[in-house]
Formats: structure tokens, sequence, C-alpha cells
């Protein structure tokens, strides 16, 4: 199994930046003092479409590492892919409690370029609970954290767009 190479924290952080960048971009478009005709909205749509693949790929990757197993999986795979989570540590240690999940999440050094302080406290509140339920594994709370940011992302970045493209459409 070691022939897989997993890129997860690269592609995480390519997807923010490209769509933080994008929320960003359309907020300086938006503004009275911008043009209607400035590359602002143009950079901003082709930042946004990029984001959204390296979001598909962080999806693609985590399913594979933390998603459901496929029925044919061998005990083999089965350890490599704990194993891979854990090495990548995209997995915490399971049956930690919330002040514990807390404080390892706030040492992490990826979540932290991703949330603020108060930030990161509100999507813990939001899906601490959420995570423990069903067939999901508290243990794989960060990478839902980090999708869940993601996801906020495209949709703040899809109605600025909406909102971009009347501005534009007005113009001409």
């Amino acid at each position: 199994m070691p022939g897989l190479d997993f890129n997860f924290e690269v592609k995480l952080k390519s997807a923010y930046e490209s769509l933080s960048q994008a929320v960003n971009l359309f907020k300086i478009y938006l503004k009275e003092t911008t043009v209607s005709s400035a590359s602002e909205y143009y950079r901003a749509k082709s930042l946004l479409r990029e984001g959204k693949l390296f979001f598909e790929e962080v999806l693609k990757e985590a399913r594979k590492l933390l998603g459901p197993l496929p029925p044919y999986a061998t005990p083999d795979y089965v350890k490599w892919r704990e194993e891979t989570s854990r090495e990548l540590k995209l997995a915490l240690k399971d049956n930690v409690d919330y002040e514990e999940i807390k404080k390892v999440l706030q040492q992490d050094p990826t979540l932290p370029r991703l949330f603020s302080a108060d930030e990161l406290e509100q999507y813990l509140q939001k899906y601490y609970d959420a995570q423990k339920k069903g067939n999901r594994k508290l243990e794989n709370l960060k990478c839902r954290l980090a999708i869940a940011k993601l996801d906020d992302l495209i949709h703040e970045a899809e109605e600025l767009y909406k909102q971009a493209q009347k501005k534009l459409q007005s113009s001409l």
C-alpha cells in the first residue's frame, strides 16, 4: 500500500487560499468605488472555480482515508489506512473529551491557519456532538471541521459571485 501519496494538507491549504482570495476579491469588486469592468471579478471567479476543484480533491482523499471501508477491504488495507491517517494527523485519538480535543486542535499545525481561535471554538461547538452520532467517528473531527470551513467559504464566495454578476450585468 505505500505507493499511494496523499497531499491532504497541501490540497486543504490550496483550497482555503483560493476560496478566501476569491471572497476577498469579490468583496473588493462589490465596493461602490470599484468599476464594474475591474479585473477582480474575473480573477475571483477563476479562484472560486480553482478552490472548488481543490475542495473536491480534499473530499476525495478524506473519503479514502476516513470514509466507510469498501466491502472488499483486506486487513492489510484497513491497517494501512489507519496508520496513514494517523501519520498525516487527520485522525484524533478516539474517546477523548471536548476540552482535550479543543486543546489538541488549537495546537494543530494546520487548523490555526484556517480558523481564528474564536472560529475554531464555534465550529467545534457546532460539530462536536454531531460527529459522535450515527456512523461518524469522533476521531475524524479535525477533518470534518476543515471540510466544513471550506464548504462555508464556497457558499460565501458563491453568494458574492451572484451579487458580482448582477453588478457586471447592470453595467452592460
